[in-house]
């Protein structure tokens, strides 16, 4: 007999169906908690490089508005960045090719003067002294810059001698007033690397 108050029942435990979609609470659980980290550490990331883009933006444009001061940083010691381009100015006196030599063993070349901008640069710099430039010719022959370009006649020269050094400037008595370079027996030089 059974006794309804002592019934021994046989329920077996019933097994959740198979379900694909289905996840352990605890399994779900452990998943989230590594997906958060993970998300934040991702934002962080995005928020420093965009930082960083900002930041660099500002600073080139700075550059651009200022290009001499940022190129002085990048010019080596003793060197004056002017367009992107660094000058040296020697103290000591050589003669043209010697000067060339120099420059050349700084990775150099005596300068080329490409505006007037460069040219009242060169000559505000270059202190009361006269400077070698990378200016030259043959006798009889046009006046070439180191690089074996023509000289395009943009500035004009007074010329004596073979070679052209930044001496002074001043106005021509002739219809069209233009800046001189008088070319004398130099000795300083002016050294450029681009």
């Amino acid at each position: 007999m059974h006794d309804s108050n002592n019934v021994e029942k046989d329920i077996a435990p019933s097994e959740l169906p198979a379900n694909p979609g289905y996840r352990h609470s605890k399994e779900h659980s452990s998943k989230a908690t590594l997906i958060w980290p993970l998300f934040f550490l991702i934002m962080f990331l995005t928020i420093i490089v965009c930082g960083m883009v900002v930041a660099l933006s500002a600073i080139n444009a700075n550059c651009h508005q200022k290009s001499s001061v940022c190129l002085q940083a990048a010019c080596p010691e003793s060197w004056i960045g002017f367009q992107r381009k660094c000058f040296y100015f020697s103290d000591d006196t050589k003669n043209w090719t010697s000067s060339q030599r120099f420059c050349d063993s700084q990775d150099a070349d005596l300068a080329q003067v490409e505006s007037f901008q460069e040219l009242n640069f060169l000559l505000r710099y270059k202190g009361p002294s006269d400077h070698w430039i990378g200016l030259s010719r043959e006798q009889g022959q046009q006046w070439k810059w180191i690089n074996g370009t023509e000289w395009t006649r943009q500035l004009v020269i007074k010329e004596d001698g073979a070679n052209l050094y930044v001496a002074k400037v001043s106005q021509v008595p002739q219809m069209n007033p233009t800046p001189v370079m008088v070319s004398y027996p130099g000795s300083r030089r002016v050294c450029l690397f681009e």
